[in-house]
C-alpha cells in the first residue's frame, strides 16, 4: 500500500499526448464545420436540426460530466477520485456551449412550429401553453438555464483549483454544499431545457418522465467518456498503475446500472402513454415506430439497452479495457441517434402550419437522413472535444490534498 510520502513524490502531470488528440479533434471540427456552414445556407432548416442533434449531445457531455462531478463530491468513491479531472474538464466546457447555442436562438423559428404567431392563435393545445411557449421566455429561460449551470462549474472549478495546493477541510465542505444544492439545480434546469429545446419542436405532445430520461442519458454520457479517457490515459502515469480490472469493473457496473435505469424510464414513458392511447400522447409514438422510423426504434431498443445490458453482464467485458471500451464508444455513438430518433420526426413549422388547415390523420413522417443530420453533428463534436482536452491538458489528472487518494494504490477497494 502507498503512503502518503509515496504519493508526494508521484508525477500527477497531465501527458503531452493529451495535445495531440486537441489537435485532431480541431481538425476534424473545422474540417467538417465547412460543409456544415455551406448547409446553413443552402438548406438551412436540415442544418439546425443536424446542429440541435450535435448540440445535445455535447451538452450531454458537458452536464453529465457536472452531474457526476457533484454525486462524487457528494459520495465520494475510487471511481470519482480517477474520473474527477475528466468530469471537471467536461464541466468546464459550458461557457464555450453557451456561445454554441446562439446559432438555435438565431434559427428558432425554423425549428419551433410553436414560433410561429399563426399556429399559436388558431391551435388549441399551442394556444393553451402560450404562456410558456412564446420567444421571449425561450430565451429568457436559455440565459437563466445557462447562467445556473456556468454559476455551479466555476465555484466548483475554483474549489478544485485551490485544493491543488491547500488541503483545508473547509474548501471540501463548500464543495460538498455546492454538489447538494447543485443537483437539484441541475435536476430542474435540465427537465425545462430538455423540454424547451427538443420536446417542444412537437408542441401538442408532453411527458411527464421526459427530464428524467435525459437525466438518465447525461449520467450515462458521463461514465461512458470517463471510461473512454481513462483507457487512453492508462499508459502514462499515474493511471498506468491505477487501471486495473478492479477499477474498470466499477466503470463497467456503473455503465451497465445506468443502461438499466434509461430503459426503466424510457419504458415507463412508452408503456404508460401507449395505455393511455390519448391522441394528444400517442400520435408522438406513431411518428416513431412506422416505416423506417420503427426499424430506427428497433435499433435503439437493441443497441441502447439489449446489447449493452447483455455484455456488460459479463464480469470479463467488465474488467478488460480492450472489451469495455467498444462498449462506452457504442453507448456515445447510439446517443447520436437517439437525438436523431427524437428531433428528426417532428414536424417542421411549415409542415405543422399544413396539418393546421388540412387537419385529419396522424403525421407519420418520411425518413431522410439528409448530409447535414451527419457532418453538422460531427463538427460540433470535434470542436467541443478539442476544448475538453484543452481543459483537461491544464490540470493535474488527480487533486493531491484528495484524504482518501492513497486507497486508490490498495488492492481490494471496490467502488
Amino acid at each position: 500500500m502507498s503512503t502518503s510520502v509515496d504519493i508526494a513524490k508521484k508525477d500527477f502531470a497531465p501527458p503531452a499526448s493529451l495535445a495531440g488528440f486537441r489537435n485532431k479533434a480541431l481538425i476534424v471540427g473545422i474540417v467538417f464545420a465547412i460543409p456544415s456552414i455551406y448547409g446553413a445556407y443552402m438548406a438551412t432548416d436540415q442544418f439546425l436540426r443536424g446542429y440541435l442533434i450535435g448540440y445535445m449531445w455535447c451538452l450531454g457531455m458537458a452536464l453529465g460530466g457536472m452531474a457526476l462531478l457533484m454525486v462524487g463530491h457528494m459520495t465520494g468513491g475510487n471511481w470519482w477520485m480517477l474520473g474527477r479531472r475528466v468530469f471537471e474538464a467536461a464541466m468546464r466546457t459550458l461557457p464555450f456551449l453557451a456561445l454554441l447555442f446562439i446559432p438555435i436562438v438565431l434559427g428558432m423559428t425554423r425549428l419551433y412550429s410553436w414560433m410561429n404567431p399563426e399556429i399559436a392563435a388558431h391551435d388549441p393545445t399551442v394556444a393553451m401553453k402560450v404562456g410558456w411557449l412564446n420567444p421571449h421566455g425561450f430565451i429568457i429561460r436559455a440565459v437563466i438555464y445557462f447562467a445556473l449551470w456556468m454559476l455551479w462549474a466555476w465555484k466548483l472549478g475554483s474549489g478544485s483549483d485551490k485544493q491543488d495546493t491547500d488541503a483545508s477541510p473547509a474548501i471540501w465542505q463548500k464543495l460538498k454544499v455546492w454538489s447538494a444544492t447543485g443537483m437539484l439545480i441541475y435536476a430542474f434546469t435540465i427537465t425545462f431545457a430538455s423540454v424547451d429545446w427538443v420536446m417542444s419542436m412537437d408542441p401538442n405532445w408532453y411527458s411527464t418522465i421526459y427530464g428524467f430520461i435525459f437525466i438518465a442519458n447525461h449520467l450515462l454520457q458521463g461514465f461512458a467518456m470517463a471510461t473512454i479517457v481513462l483507457i487512453m490515459l492508462s499508459s502514462v502515469a499515474p493511471m498506468n498503475e491505477l487501471m486495473k480490472a478492479d477499477k474498470l469493473h466499477d466503470y463497467g457496473k456503473l455503465i451497465f446500472a445506468l443502461t438499466m435505469v434509461w430503459g426503466y424510464f424510457s419504458f415507463s414513458q412508452w408503456i404508460i402513454i401507449w395505455a393511455g392511447n390519448l391522441p394528444d400522447e400517442i400520435t408522438w409514438y406513431l411518428a416513431r415506430i412506422r416505416g423506417a422510423w420503427g426499424v430506427a426504434a428497433i435499433l435503439l431498443v437493441a443497441l441502447q439497452f439489449a446489447l449493452p445490458f447483455v455484455l456488460l453482464l459479463s464480469r470479463d467485458i467488465k474488467r478488460d479495457a480492450r472489451k469495455l471500451i467498444p462498449v462506452a464508444l457504442l453507448v456515445l455513438f447510439i446517443r447520436l441517434l437517439d437525438n436523431f430518433w427524437l428531433i428528426i420526426p417532428n414536424p417542421t413549422p411549415q409542415q405543422a402550419l399544413h396539418a393546421l388547415h388540412h387537419p385529419g390523420g396522424v403525421f407519420i413522417p418520411q425518413m431522410t437522413i439528409h448530409w447535414t443530420y451527419i457532418v453538422t453533428p460531427i463538427a460540433l463534436i470535434g470542436l467541443w472535444t478539442a476544448v475538453f482536452m484543452w481543459f483537461l491538458a491544464k490540470r493535474p489528472l488527480l487533486v493531491r490534498t484528495e484524504p482518501q487518494l492513497a486507497r486508490l494504490w490498495e488492492a481490494g477497494h471496490g467502488h
